[in-house]
């Protein structure tokens, strides 16, 4: 019993650093985003690339608790969520309690070169699509 116990645990801990296995985030190859960028965040390319020219797909899974800190892009992103609640903020600062919730289906645009941010008020995935080439330049940094 204690060493079914002590698996559960381990598991537990280990399933809690990856992303959920939902339907969502099951099929794209996500990978967790830099440090520097966003803590309890993954993101996975689905169609085209940020760095070159032309359209591009990327998905962003964020768990609860998750933050991806302020930022722009040179190019608009229009930004749609696929699943739970998305908490977006614009600004320059991190502000959990500013961001606006946005439920699943919602669709929205961010300008070209507006700070914004991201927090996982609770677990979330969405998509963004945008023309490349991109960047993602950090405030501040």
């Amino acid at each position: 019993m204690r060493l079914f116990a002590v698996m559960a645990l381990a598991l537990a801990a280990g399933c809690a650093s990856q992303p959920a296995t939902s339907s969502w985030v099951s099929g794209p190859r996500f990978s967790p985003m830099a440090a520097q960028t966003a803590t309890g965040a993954f993101a996975a390319v689905l169609d085209g690339s940020a760095a070159k020219a032309g359209p591009y797909t990327i998905r962003i899974h964020i768990t609860k608790g998750g933050k991806i800190f302020p930022h722009t892009h040179p190019d608009p992103r229009v930004i749609t969520v696929v699943e739970g609640d998305l908490c977006y903020g614009f600004g320059d600062t991190f502000d959990e309690n500013a961001c606006k919730t946005y439920p699943e289906g919602s669709y929205f645009l961010v300008p070209a070169n507006a700070p914004h941010y991201g927090y996982g008020r609770s677990e979330a995935v969405y998509q963004e699509s945008g023309v490349g080439p991109s960047s993602f330049d950090l405030i501040g940094k």
